[in-house]
C-alpha cells in the first residue's frame, strides 16, 4: 500500500520535470546570441548563378550586428562580353545594404526570412553597331561602325529573401529585389537602358 501511494505522489513531479525539459527546447534570446557568437558575426558569400551563367563575380560581405539585423556590401564584376552590341550592360557595381531578419527561436540568428534596403552605384557600357546601306562598290560588304557609350548611375531599392545556416556556419541564401536608377536619362542612351535595377540570386556562404 505504501509503495502504491508513493507512485501516485511521484506522478505530478514526473509531469513537471517533463514540462521543464520541453521548455528548454525553445531557445531564448540569450541562447540565440550565444549560438551567433559561436558561428561568427562575419559572413562571406558567392552568387553561384552569376558565376555560372555570365560569368560574373558577385561577392557579398555581411556583418551580423545582432540576431535580428545586419549590414554589408555587395561587389559585382562582369567578366564576360555578353550584352555588347545588344544593349546596356553593368560592368561593375557596389551595393551597400541593411537587413532586418525575422526568424523563429530555433534559428541561429542572422538567418531566416529577411527584408533589406539597398543602394547601388553602377558603372556600365554599351556598344551599338551601325551598318550604312550606301556603298558605291557593291562587291564589298558594308563596314560596321561601332559607337560606344558609358554610364554611371545610382539606384535605391528593396529586397526580400531567406537564408539558411547550419551548425558549421555554412549558409544558403535566396533573394530578389528591385530598385530604380535616379539619374537615368533615356535621351542619352537612345532608350535602351532600363530605369529598373534588379538585385537577386542564389548564394553560398560561410560564417567566421
Amino acid at each position: 500500500m505504501r509503495r502504491l501511494l508513493s507512485v501516485f505522489l511521484l506522478i505530478p513531479f514526473l509531469n513537471l520535470a517533463q514540462e521543464v525539459q520541453n521548455v528548454r527546447v525553445v531557445r531564448d534570446d540569450a541562447q540565440i546570441t550565444e549560438l551567433l557568437e559561436e558561428l561568427g558575426t562575419h559572413e562571406l558569400k558567392l552568387d553561384i548563378i552569376d558565376l555560372l551563367a555570365f560569368p560574373a563575380l558577385d561577392v557579398t560581405y555581411e556583418i551580423i550586428s545582432d540576431p535580428y539585423s545586419s549590414y554589408g556590401i555587395n561587389t559585382y564584376l562582369n567578366l564576360s562580353d555578353m550584352g555588347t552590341a545588344d544593349g546596356w550592360i553593368d560592368r561593375f557595381s557596389l551595393t551597400p545594404f541593411y537587413r532586418f531578419y525575422f526568424f523563429n527561436k530555433t534559428d541561429f540568428g542572422g538567418a531566416g526570412f529577411f527584408a533589406e534596403l539597398f543602394g547601388r552605384l553602377t558603372f556600365g557600357k554599351n556598344e551599338e553597331i551601325y551598318y550604312y546601306e550606301y556603298n558605291p562598290d557593291m562587291s564589298l560588304m558594308p563596314s560596321p561602325n561601332i559607337e560606344a557609350d558609358n554610364f554611371t548611375d545610382f539606384a535605391l531599392g528593396a529586397s526580400i529573401g531567406k537564408k539558411w545556416v547550419n551548425k558549421k556556419g555554412w549558409t544558403f541564401e535566396l533573394m530578389f529585389g528591385v530598385g530604380r536608377f535616379l539619374f537615368n536619362n533615356s535621351s542619352d542612351s537612345n532608350g535602351y537602358r532600363s530605369d529598373v535595377a534588379v538585385r537577386g540570386g542564389v548564394a553560398l556562404g560561410k560564417r567566421f
